[in-house]
Parts: C-alpha cells; structure tokens; sequence
C-alpha cells in the first residue's frame, strides 16, 4: 500500500469553503413533520472545480495481491477499516483482501446452489459483527458469510405469516415505480449509520426525492429533492448525499436512437451545503494524484469511501498523463514516478481508497 500524502498545496480552488462564492440554491422547506432541502435548478450556475483532500482523508493506493487465485477484474469494491471485497463477476466470485491487500479468501462461489449466486445487486461488509452480505440479483433472500468464507444462514428478504401474508411492509403508496426493469434503487451509505435512498425512474421520469430510512418508525423521511426547471421533461436525475453536502446529477432529456432505445445526453453534477444552502455545478478532481478528473464524482463514493478498482495498464495510462500536467509539484511528480517504475503489466488491479472525512 502506498500513500500521496494531502495533495497538492498550490490549488488556485478555495478549499476551506470551496461554495463561498456560490449563490443559495436551496433552502429547507416543511413537508409534513420533516424539512426537506429543496434546490432549484434554475439557480445552479457557474461550474467550480473541488479537490478531493477536501472531503476526504489521505489517500491509499493497495496493490491486490498478485496470486492467480486473487486476480480480479474492474468491477466493484466495497470497502471497511480492515477490509477489501472486490466484487465477483463470471467465472471469479468475490474475493476477500486486507487492507495491505493481502488475499484471504473467496466468498461464495459463481453457480445456483446454497451460497452461490450468479448476477449480484449489491454487496455489503459488515466488520463489526463478522459478516459478509451479498444480495443476488432477482433474489428472495440475502446471502450471508463470515469474514472466513463460511456460508451462514441466509436472510429472507421479509417475513410472513402461515397465510403468506408479509409482516413489517411498507406500503409504497407513491414512491410505486412500475416493475418493468425501467428503474433503480440507488443508495450510497456514506454517512455512517445512515441509509439514504432515492428511486431513479427512467421510463417515464418523474420527480422524487431522496429519502433516509427510520428503521424505528418503518418510514421514509424526506431529505433532499430538486425543482427541475422543466417539469413537463423531467430528465434522468439521482440524489446522495455525504456528510456535509447533498449532491446529485442530471441528464440532457433523454434520445430514442432506435425503436425502444434510449440514451441520456450531457450529464451535470451539483452540489449543495447542507448548512447554508450555496450551491453549483462541480467537477471533483484528484489533487492527490495529479490533479486527474474524477469522472461522475455523484457515483466515485460508496460506503464512505472515494473508490476506485483500476487495471495496472489502465493506472499507467492515468499516470502518464498527470505526469503531462505542468502545474503539479515536483513532489507529486516524484511520487508518480516512483509508483509507475513499481507496475508490472502482469500484476493484479490496484485499488485507490479515500475516506469521508466526517
């Protein structure tokens, strides 16, 4: 594992208050019993450009161990303090490292019986009480495994009584989005011990919400939406939230390219303070590692953590080009050196992790 440090300290970027000049774009409204910050669109303006080291600690560079049994592909990571799970994909299924990354195991295996799974939705670690939760795809239960790779019992994903009826539901009432695969439940637990979540609806669109879960009271407390300028085409949008910003993204209204295809156009990321309600359009980049664009910032964090699972080719590639940036420091640009004369085009990804500062 290797470390750069906090950046770059020569950023023309204010990083105390990087929104210090940004209108007020939201304000908090009362909706029921809850106050919900509502943005409108209209109001987002000029684009400002953030460094990562302002919302997160130092960043990790992990080189996966190299081992055929631990090689992996460019897929997900869900990360803890202790912790590396790189995502299974056909033929390899999840893999197990430590944070120097180390390889400890396999968890599960690719196929259809007791512990297996196929196509997965979401994974999630669970270091404090040993477990390991994969959710397959389409699935009527969650699988469950200890840090070891045992297969425990797995979880159903609700109860119900000897007549089939279920226990403990929800009522979707209006957040009912047609189960036609036109939709997506997106969550980025990055705010410890808090489970955010909107509803993307892609055909047709709608405006929604982003909601945190009251497990207590089994209800959904509005947190965060925006006033879509155009209500009549509402584009494809989706909402997060870290732990002093919300922050989302949209698209240009969506083009059919063939009968029953559809793509987004143009996409934009903003962002608002929870506190005082400024707010713009960002671009997000690493100033610790010279100071590269990260593409789609709303969707860089899960878990609390800034991730990115990356190929040694691919990483050679990013390197040579930050080295092409004139404006980093000769620090920066010797310890990008120093990593690109370590990478064999033979060894296993490598892995950048950040951690939400809170």
């Amino acid at each position: 594992a290797t470390s750069c440090g906090t950046g770059d300290k020569n950023q023309s970027a204010q990083t105390d208050d990087p929104l210090a000049n940004s209108p007020i774009v939201g304000q908090y409204v009362q909706a029921g019993t809850d106050k919900v910050m509502s943005c409108d669109q209209k109001l987002l303006a000029d684009t400002v450009r953030i460094p990562l080291s302002f919302f997160t600690e130092k960043l990790e560079i992990v080189k996966l161990d190299s081992r055929d049994e631990a090689l992996v592909g460019q897929t997900g990571v869900t990360i803890s303090d202790n912790y590396i799970l790189v995502h299974g994909r056909r033929p390899n299924p999840f893999k197990l490292f430590d944070r120097k990354g180390n390889f400890l195991t396999n968890i599960g295996a690719i196929g259809q019986g007791p512990g297996e799974y196929q196509m997965v939705y979401d994974a999630k670690l669970d270091e404090a009480n040993n477990r390991i939760y994969i959710l397959p795809w389409n699935a009527s239960q969650l699988l469950v495994y200890d840090l070891q790779g045992n297969v425990l019992d797995p979880i159903p994903l609700w109860t119900q009584d000897l007549k089939g009826n279920r226990l403990g539901y929800m009522e979707p009432g209006h957040l009912e989005a047609p189960q036609d695969f036109s939709n997506e439940v997106i969550s980025g637990f990055n705010i410890p011990g808090t489970f955010d979540v909107n509803i993307l609806c892609i055909m047709p669109t709608r405006v929604d919400s982003l909601y945190r879960y009251d497990g207590d009271n089994s209800r959904l407390i509005p947190t965060f939406t925006l006033n879509f300028a155009n209500t009549d085409k509402i584009p494809w949008h989706g909402y997060g939230e870290w732990p002093h910003h919300f922050i989302g993204d949209f698209s240009e209204p969506p083009v059919e390219v063939a009968p029953g295809s559809w793509t987004n156009g143009k996409t934009f990321h903003y962002i608002v303070d929870k506190k005082t309600g400024k707010g713009s359009f960002f671009k997000l980049y690493n100033d610790y590692f010279g100071n590269l664009e990260i593409d789609y910032p709303s969707y860089a964090f899960s878990n609390g953590y800034y991730i990115r699972n990356i190929e040694p080719g691919n990483l050679m590639t990013d390197i040579e080009n930050a080295l092409k940036n004139q404006d980093i420091t000769s620090e920066m640009r010797k310890k990008l050196t120093d990593l690109q004369n370590t990478i064999d085009d033979n060894d296993n990804n490598y892995v950048m992790i950040a951690k939400l500062k809170k």
